[in-house]
């Protein structure tokens, strides 16, 4: 019950960054972070697919209830959800059941890193790419690079806090 309060408490943490700080930080037109996509990496390693899938729509409705687009956060988010047990396997092995969390302990911090970049670039490519519709091709893939930059290194960032909190 302690844990469910704990993942409770990051979601709403995750989506009131994204919806008040991230949404509102104009970098430049290049860099749009989608932060909320870490609430999904950093389940735990052993959650259900079923309860991934569903904790991955429900992110993507709310955010997209609160940024105003109809469906594109949910078929971003979905998608990663679906896609994680296969990347983390590829990254990770399957030596990561033990763990916890994705992050830390026996998993090394390149997979980690491996690990975060496929899943944040789907999420951003699906996102960006359902946003532009091929039109400006350039400037959609300079964003899904730059954005995907930005997302990771915020991610791990919060990996690292959140191993801390979580041990």
């Amino acid at each position: 019950m302690q844990r469910l309060l704990e993942y409770i408490t990051f979601f709403v943490a995750v989506v009131l960054l994204q919806a008040l700080l991230f949404d509102n930080l104009v970098l430049t037109r290049y860099v749009v972070p989608l932060y909320y996509v870490a609430f999904i990496l950093l389940l735990p390693v052993n959650i259900g697919r079923l309860s991934l899938l569903i904790f991955g729509a429900l992110l993507g409705m709310v955010m997209d209830a609160l940024m105003g687009v109809a469906g594109l956060n949910v078929i971003a988010t979905t998608a990663v959800a679906f896609a994680r047990p296969l990347v983390m396997s590829i990254s990770m092995g399957n030596d990561t059941q033990h763990e916890k969390i994705p992050f830390g302990g026996a998993i090394d911090d390149r997979a980690f890193l491996l690990y975060t970049t496929l899943l944040v670039g789907l999420h951003q490519t699906i996102f960006f790419g359902f946003e532009s519709l091929g039109s400006h091709f350039f400037f959609t893939v300079a964003k899904i690079v730059c954005s995907t930059l930005t997302t990771v290194v915020l991610v791990w960032i919060t990996a690292g806090l959140f191993r801390r909190i979580i041990k």
